[in-house]
């Protein structure tokens, strides 16, 4: 498939800069495995690559020129390197992020054009953002920097981008799913944040699949920022900033203090998080000792409780075509498997994990109820975002 990519848009560089490009870039998008809405409280989570994700030519050249197959030619110069509100949400405000991140940490930048083209389809739900942040980095790694650029200040760097420039609130989560691919343990309450390579048992013989069901993201944000809000509010009760700062036992005495009906909704969603954390130990002891059972069981586990407490497993009152809908679906036809509302949910993509023996009944139905379009098989991708050699 990435010779196939690269083969098809090596013309298209040759048309646009009237030269052959120099190098190869891939940059995945992340998958969720386990650890909903934990990053920005500092928590755990487990995050995997993803093998979606966006193919790049490029070549060393004085200015900034991209062009993305279907959205055209952006431009960015290397000076005036300020966010701009008027640009949020756009690319072009992505790079300029990345560039600036590069020179805060005193990292070399410099130009470069680029052909880029992206299998991420709209709606995967695996941060396409993500995977454009890591690729530029790693562009800016390779070119002037000769690759010593850590994987973790890439996805920093990246996440800085995305919050100041682009306009979006997010946690380190995806940028680390990016930056790394593999399996990986990441705890944010280190500074720089600790990431443990897993190793997802081929054994287990799972299939993992994405279902869209097509529901939109757009005008969801407030209600997005307000599950963080929420649990950082819970915090500030203890005096602290996020959950991961407060124990366990001190939370149960203090909610059993207020009550019931006291904060009720920020209540739920902080007991989501504290037993989200057991979660992700559990299932980093299911990964290492290949206990397929356990590790399918707290998946389901994590959907249950995204469900009930954290409440972003569906837009309130807006049941058809949400992740809840898909999942239910899901459990229609998974007898052992597992399906579970990825990101930050509301609306949006499921991941499932199949049984080889599940496999064929549940993309014949899953397909039926969503198109051949919306539900993918995907894999975990050795590589994060890297230079593309040929062998």
């Amino acid at each position: 498939m990435d010779r196939q990519i690269f083969y098809r848009l090596k013309p298209l560089f040759e048309a646009r800069f009237g030269s052959e490009p120099e190098y190869k870039f891939f940059a995945n998008g992340r998958l969720e495995i386990l650890g909903n809405h934990t990053d920005h409280q500092k928590g755990r989570c487990i995050v995997a690559g993803c093998s979606l994700g966006i193919h790049a030519l490029v070549s060393k050249a004085d200015d900034i020129f991209i062009e993305s197959v279907g959205f055209g030619l952006i431009h960015a110069t290397l000076s005036g390197l300020e966010p701009n509100p008027d640009e949020y949400g756009t690319s072009e405000s992505l790079v300029k992020g990345v560039l600036r991140g590069f020179l805060d940490r005193n990292y070399e930048i410099g130009g470069f054009h680029a052909v880029i083209d992206s299998t991420i389809f709209p709606g995967a739900g695996i941060s396409s953002s993500a995977a454009y942040e890591l690729l530029i980095a790693e562009i800016l790694n390779v070119l002037y920097n000769d690759g010593a650029v850590p994987k973790t200040a890439k996805a920093e760097i990246g996440k800085f981008a995305e919050n100041i420039f682009f306009g979006k609130g997010s946690g380190l989560l995806d940028q680390m799913g990016a930056s790394y691919g593999g399996l990986l343990l990441v705890d944010f309450a280190e500074n720089p944040p600790l990431a443990e390579p897993l190793e997802f048992p081929e054994e287990w013989n799972l299939h993992i699949v994405l279902v869209d069901p097509g529901m939109s993201h757009l005008g969801l944000s407030d209600l997005y920022g307000e599950m963080p809000r929420d649990m950082y509010d819970i915090a500030a009760l203890f005096g602290k900033q996020v959950l991961s700062e407060v124990r366990r036992p001190e939370f149960d005495a203090e909610m059993a203090r207020l009550g019931d009906r006291v904060m009720e909704r920020k209540k739920l969603r902080a007991v989501h998080y504290f037993d989200e954390i057991d979660r992700v130990n559990r299932m980093v002891e299911a990964i290492k000792t290949k206990n397929r059972a356990w590790f399918l069981e707290l998946e389901r586990e994590g959907q249950l409780s995204q469900t009930y407490l954290l409440k972003n497993a569906m837009l309130p009152g807006h049941y058809e075509q949400s992740p809840l809908q898909a999942v239910d679906r899901a459990r229609e036809v998974l007898r052992v498997g597992a399906s579970r509302v990825m990101g930050g949910g509301l609306a949006g993509t499921t991941i499932n994990f199949v049984p080889h023996e599940e496999f064929r009944l549940f993309m014949e139905t899953m397909k039926r109820y969503y198109g051949e379009k919306h539900v993918v098989e995907v894999l975990i991708p050795h590589e994060g975002a890297h230079a593309v050699h040929d062998d």
